[in-house]
């Protein structure tokens, strides 16, 4: 019985040690983390895990806002490199290589080094993340030049948190 007891225990104690609520705190925190990384190396371009294994993770990488077929590109954890970039897509599609090897590592690298489960930066630097869960829009969006509207419109509708940063007004709020 008090072998049960203590297993209930450390299963209440455990299941409140892993709330995945986000608070504002969390976002406070992430955004004095990033407000001042570029992402330059991903301008124009939007990645998001689509999967990840033991050994591998597997990334979906676009061109920002196009509606083209995408890139399934595979990162082996053991090698920690780039092993796949899968173009079936494309060729279905009869769709041109719109992104190079160069460009496909080095975004795969950031979202890498930054381990967000999404990033994309569009051409005028506006930046979407999504640190936080896997298989979502971006959370956040910080604009590369604050312009003080409560809301902005760019593909989800983004309302004011601070500065030039913005929450999804559809985020997940667990």
């Amino acid at each position: 019985m008090l072998r049960f007891t203590v297993l209930v225990y450390f299963f209440i104690f455990f299941s409140s040690c892993n709330n995945s609520s986000i608070s504002n705190d969390d976002i406070d925190m992430f955004i004095s983390k990033y407000n001042d990384v570029r992402f330059d190396e991903c301008k124009d371009i939007s990645i998001a895990l689509r999967s990840k294994g033991l050994d591998e993770i597997v990334y979906i990488v676009d061109r920002f806002g196009g509606n083209r077929p995408v890139y399934f590109v595979t990162f082996n954890l053991q090698k920690k490199s780039v092993t796949n970039i899968d173009k079936t897509n494309l060729e279905k599609s009869e769709v041109q290589e719109y992104l190079t090897k160069y460009e496909i590592i080095s975004a795969v690298n950031t979202i890498r080094k930054y381990d967000f489960y999404l990033l994309a930066v569009d051409s005028s630097e506006n930046v979407y993340i999504n640190p936080f869960y896997a298989e979502e829009p971006p959370y956040l969006m910080r604009l590369k030049n604050s312009i003080g509207d409560s809301s902005v419109n760019k593909g989800y509708v983004y309302e004011l948190y601070k500065d030039n940063w913005y929450l999804n007004k559809t985020r997940r709020r667990d």
